[in-house]
Formats: C-alpha cells, sequence, structure tokens
C-alpha cells in the first residue's frame, strides 16, 4: 500500500493516528518526509526540534 498527501501541523495529528493504524495491520511501515521553505530553514530549529528528537528514538541516524 502506497499513501502521498500535504498536511499541515494539525492535519499531521490527524493523520499520525490513522498512519499507526496502519502499522498495526502491516507490522511496521516506511515513512518519507519531504519539506520545503521559501526562506529556508533555521538550522538551529532544524538540529533541535527535528533532526535531534528523531536521533534520540533511532528513527534516524
Amino acid at each position: 500500500m502506497e499513501l502521498a498527501f500535504s498536511a499541515d501541523r494539525n492535519q499531521l495529528f490527524t493523520a499520525w493516528n490513522a498512519l499507526a493504524n496502519l502499522a498495526d495491520l502491516a507490522g511496521k511501515i516506511n515513512v518519507t518526509v519531504r519539506a520545503s521553505s521559501d526562506g529556508g530553514f533555521d538550522q538551529n530549529k532544524l538540529e533541535n526540534g527535528v533532526l535531534e528528537p528523531l536521533r534520540e528514538t533511532k528513527l534516524i541516524e
């Protein structure tokens, strides 16, 4: 099964439960995230708010 959608912050919270249900059905799912910003990303916020928490949970290296 393959899904693709764009979502804002609030929609992601709603989608997360549905994706967790899919993970229950499949045993495991793969997640690919693509994000862009016209003004670029604040590197400190990206590191501290996104990359570090994902590394701590061993989701990324």
